[in-house]
């Protein structure tokens, strides 16, 4: 008999049925308030509040002399980020580098 090693390999966890609905209802009381991760969830409620018909007022300031922008990530940054400069004179944030 062949032996299909790119199979996916099967736990004992993965020994209930997930396949069906019976299954999935019996491994989601399992486990309950914690998502795929291990990490505790907590539900979030959105506001009653209908917002639709509020205005954002945002004051755009322009790049200052001390801040470029950064050709890969696009964001404006202090010139104390800026790791290097192509060859096409683009600017290269610390994060993009």
């Amino acid at each position: 008999m062949a032996t299909d090693y790119d199979a996916p390999r099967r736990r004992v966890e993965d020994e209930l049925e997930t396949d069906s609905l019976e299954g999935l209802k019996a491994t989601e009381g399992q486990n309950p308030g914690i998502d795929d991760d291990g990490e505790i969830v907590e539900p979030f409620e959105l506001p009653a509040v209908d917002l639709s018909g509020e205005e954002l007022n945002v004051t755009v300031v322009p790049k200052q002399a001390d801040e470029f922008t950064c050709s890969i990530c696009f964001l404006v940054q202090r010139l104390n980020r800026r790791s290097h400069i192509e060859a096409d004179g683009s600017e290269v944030c610390l994060d993009c580098a």
